[in-house]
């Protein structure tokens, strides 16, 4: 028997800071759920928010914001907009909104006042040698600063679903671990593709994956031989 896997991704990755349950603080995955399920009017945004990120969530997040009534957004990255996930049409959908961009920055701290967030320390960063992405690695450079802001949206990378996964030992940084080019899994007769294994990129790549995984499935049990 073969299983594939291919959940895609729905857990949103946590910044694991200082300050990260204050009031303010939110998934981007939940922000923009709540978009397609609620009345605008029933959608809380702050004045001053932070998007953590740069990826099609988080441009989603940012304009959302600014469209819903947010005076000030600013993306945070922390590498260099050559390093950015999304597509540059996305990145010119954010600019068209105002929405501002601070490269090369990480939060490392959310201050709060009365159980509210005030302000975001970031740590500014510097660029290394690639990492398994194939992005230069962004390094701590020991400098911080802060911005005042009274939301932070959380839209750093996603996760797929599933204590099991874990338990199986599947699971890495990006998602499910994936050992061989056919899209086997480190464990025999089960696969896996698309976003659970990249961490999210486009519909067309969840299908090549599906595709090539198919093949390798039916060359794994013969069908045809």
């Amino acid at each position: 028997d073969a299983v594939f896997i291919g959940i895609g991704v729905g857990n949103a990755r946590q910044l694991k800071i200082e300050g990260e349950d204050l009031d303010g603080v939110v998934d981007a995955i939940k922000f923009i759920y709540d978009l397609r399920t609620s009345e605008y009017s029933s959608i809380k945004v702050g004045d001053k928010v932070a998007v953590i990120g740069m990826g099609m969530t988080a441009i989603d997040a940012a304009t959302q914001s600014k469209r819903l009534g947010a005076s000030d957004v600013t993306m945070v990255y922390r590498r260099t907009k050559a390093e950015m996930p999304c597509t540059e049409k996305e990145f010119e959908l954010a600019k068209s909104d105002e929405c501002k961009v601070i490269w090369q920055a990480s939060p490392t701290r959310i201050i709060g006042e009365n159980g509210k967030v005030k302000e975001l320390v970031l740590e500014e960063m510097k660029l290394g040698a690639p990492d398994d992405s194939g992005r230069r690695r962004p390094e701590p450079t020991g400098k911080t600063f802060n911005i005042e802001v009274d939301m932070v949206i959380k839209a750093a990378g996603q996760l797929p679903y599933g204590e099991a996964i874990e338990g199986m030992g599947l699971k890495n940084a990006w998602g499910i671990t994936q050992t061989e080019k056919n899209f086997e899994t480190n464990i025999k007769g089960v696969y896996a593709g698309g976003d659970c294994i990249n961490g999210g990129k486009e519909v067309v790549n969840a299908v090549e994956d599906g595709k090539i995984a198919a093949q390798s499935i039916i060359q794994y049990l013969g069908v045809g031989a």
